[in-house]
């Protein structure tokens, strides 16, 4: 792994300390009944800098919250600042991360995601997605760690943010780097240190700087690395980073390995161990150790190089990292096959390949399969090559015979295509019309166990003598059928009546369920509703859905939300819920698998169609929250509309029933 994560934690936490948008609108002193809260907001300001003065200068001798960040946190609740709580909940993940405590870590992330989405900052997100990327990669789960750097990478694009476009295309670069592609990190570094160089930011150059370093040592550049090596060096020293200084004294220290000078790498080794001891960055530490072992081996000091490997193996197994386990113990084997203590060496030797194992298993899973694919790539050119020498061969025999079976074919081609290309327009207008009856169908006709359910709950009430409730479900009740008989004839009906059918169907479930759910539904004020045409009863199916497979299983209050909003020329229909999810849901109600699955292949078949008469775009879109993110729970569900104005969708319609009439009066003619 590149050496150079701790450093880039840093620029991390410290990207929004000072000039973001929150900075600004606190200091302006214009601002009325502010004051109180923007001088609490500047003394928190305070207080996180403060904390981390004194942390950076001894992290492993000083409590993860200390007074300073212990005070700013009861200030910025106090104030319920979610951008400020935000910030001190990553920077306490990250003071965890460096001691390995990779569960805690999480914890305090998780809480400064919530914030910030909160907060709705994507500067802020983008923040908090690196430093949940870079505790996967502290643990090797690499494509976890892709998924939350690319996360990142996307938000700070949105914002335009350079300075944090520069640290998502670094992180991208380090996952590479564990993945054992230096070439193509070179090139995602390459790309952050221009921005850095820039930017004139010294922290970023100093970052890539080394990370080059490493990637060309990897390469067998050691004389190219060592220059990027003490050029990051020099601007660690510049802006007093000791993680940084701490980072290059072990890169040099490989370098020089690397070149076979094992005394002037133990010097650069040691003095990075000193600073890691006392930063306590744990995951640098057990790297020093396992390369002062491995250069007191290369000396011939053994007695000096078993110590400092199982001061490595020791350390490296509590913090979970395998691949310092392996080079640890791959050496402790090397150690006593030297020693001539060969059930020693024999049992480190096992001890390393099953680490090894582990962590290139799955690579070679998916490198196995490449070459197979290669394989039989080869072998079908092959194949190909020699059918094509036997053809040449016979050429001048077989000429007119393939000229009569090209000609033979061409036609047995062309006559299939013919038939194919008829039997497909014929299948086509069978569906089109099939598709159309069941969406007619659809419309026409409510769920019977709906109805059937909500029937049974007026009889309850009225022989409960709830006079109150059984007059006003049955009212809604007669207003919905009404609703859903007048538009079932309509391929079109205005976004105002697709609202007043799907408020009426929300207050029946509600009132049927005891109400034991809430629901918003609401229309962009840039929709004008009374034009705005809409396919009906097209959002009922997943609201439907949401109800009793998303919130009734779930015991607490649930809440169903339906939007309708307008972005550039279409439009978005959006039902989200706080239940189960999708992915629990589908493991839990087998049995009702098939009827969700046909209602949303008609959904499909409705917005295809409507995308060939309008001409728009359309999209459907399901999935578990869990998916946006890990911690939340319940179903979206994304409809995606042409803006369809009244007077184009009767255009449509019409045009349609002309064709209808034409066709009748043809078929009348024969």
């Amino acid at each position: 792994m590149i050496r150079y994560a701790g450093l880039l934690l840093i620029l991390l936490t410290g990207i929004i300390s000072c000039k973001g948008p929150m900075a600004e609108e606190e200091s302006s002193p214009g601002r009325t009944g502010m004051d109180i809260s923007g001088t609490d907001s500047l003394v928190v300001e305070q207080l996180i800098e403060r904390s981390r003065s004194q942390y950076g200068q001894g992290g492993a001798n000083l409590d993860i919250t200390d007074s300073y960040l212990a005070e700013a946190e009861e200030i910025a609740s106090k104030n319920d600042n979610v951008r400020q709580l935000a910030r001190i909940y990553n920077l306490l993940g990250k003071r965890h991360r460096n001691r390995a405590r990779y569960g805690e870590a999480m914890k305090y992330h998780q809480k400064a995601l919530d914030y910030a989405t909160k907060a709705g900052d994507k500067n802020l997100l983008a923040n908090v997605y690196l430093q949940i990327g870079v505790v996967y990669r502290r643990i090797d789960d690499n494509p976890m760690a892709l998924e939350m750097h690319i996360k990142a990478l996307s938000l700070a694009e949105e914002t335009k943010d350079t300075l944090l476009i520069s640290s998502s295309i670094n992180s991208i670069g380090n996952v590479n780097y564990n993945l054992d592609r230096f070439a193509t990190s070179i090139e995602y570094f390459k790309r952050s240190l221009a921005m850095s160089r820039k930017s004139d930011n010294k922290l970023g150059l100093a970052i890539n700087h080394n990370n080059l370093g490493e990637s060309l040592l990897k390469l067998g550049e050691v004389d190219s690395a060592l220059f990027h090596f003490f050029t990051s060096l020099d601007y660690n020293y510049q802006i007093n980073s000791k993680v940084g200084q701490s980072i290059c004294f072990n890169s040099i220290g490989g370098a020089y390995i690397e070149q076979g000078r094992p005394h002037k790498a133990l010097e650069y080794l040691e003095k990075a161990l000193h600073l890691n001891e006392d930063l306590g960055d744990l995951m640098q530490v057990a790297i020093s150790y396992t390369k002062i072992g491995e250069t007191y081996l290369d000396i011939g000091e053994q007695e000096q190089a078993e110590s400092y490997l199982f001061k490595a193996i020791d350390l490296s197994k509590e913090i979970g990292t395998l691949f310092q386990i392996e080079q640890a113990s791959r050496l402790l084997s090397e150690l006593y096959e030297n020693q001539g203590t060969n059930g020693k060496a024999l049992d480190y030797f096992k001890m390393s390949a099953a680490y090894r194992d582990s962590i290139i298993n799955e690579k070679n899973i998916h490198h196995l399969a490449t070459q197979q694919a290669i394989f039989e790539s080869e072998r079908q050119r092959a194949r190909i090559e020699e059918l094509n020498q036997q053809t040449l061969k016979q050429k001048s025999m077989l000429d007119r015979q393939r000229f009569y079976l090209i000609t033979v074919l061409i036609l047995v081609v062309a006559v299939s295509f013919a038939i194919i290309m008829v039997i497909r327009q014929s299948q086509l207008r069978n569906r089109y019309k099939n598709v159309r009856h069941q969406q007619r169908l659809l419309r026409s006709q409510m769920n019977p166990h709906f109805i059937f359910n909500a029937l049974s709950a007026i009889q309850v009430y009225i022989l409960e003598h709830d006079i109150e409730k059984s007059s006003r479900f049955l009212t809604d009740f007669a207003r919905l059928m009404r609703q859903v008989l007048r538009s079932s004839t309509h391929d079109y009906i205005s976004l105002k009546e697709e609202a007043q059918i799907l408020g009426y169907y929300l207050e029946l479930q509600r009132l049927r369920f005891s109400e034991s759910f809430e629901y918003t539904l609401h229309v962009d004020e840039s929709l004008a509703s009374d034009e705005v045409m809409v396919p009906p009863m097209l959002t009922q199916p997943f609201i439907e859905n949401a109800i009793e497979h998303g919130i009734k299983p779930v015991d607490t209050d649930g809440l169903i939300e339906v939007k309708f909003r307008k972005d550039k020329s279409q439009m978005v229909v959006e039902v989200t819920d706080n239940g189960i999810g999708i992915n629990a849901s589908k493991k839990a109600s087998e049995k009702e698998k098939g009827h969700e699955s046909m209602a949303i292949k008609i959904t499909r078949e409705r917005l295809d169609m409507l995308r060939r008469d309008s001409g728009g775009k359309t999209d459907l879109v399901i999935m578990d929250k869990k998916q946006i993110n890990p911690f939340d729970r319940g179903t979206v569900v994304k409809i995606v509309l042409p803006v369809v104005e009244m007077n184009s969708a009767k255009r449509k319609t019409a045009s349609r029933d002309r064709k209808s009439v034409v066709r009748k009066k043809i078929n009348v003619m024969g």
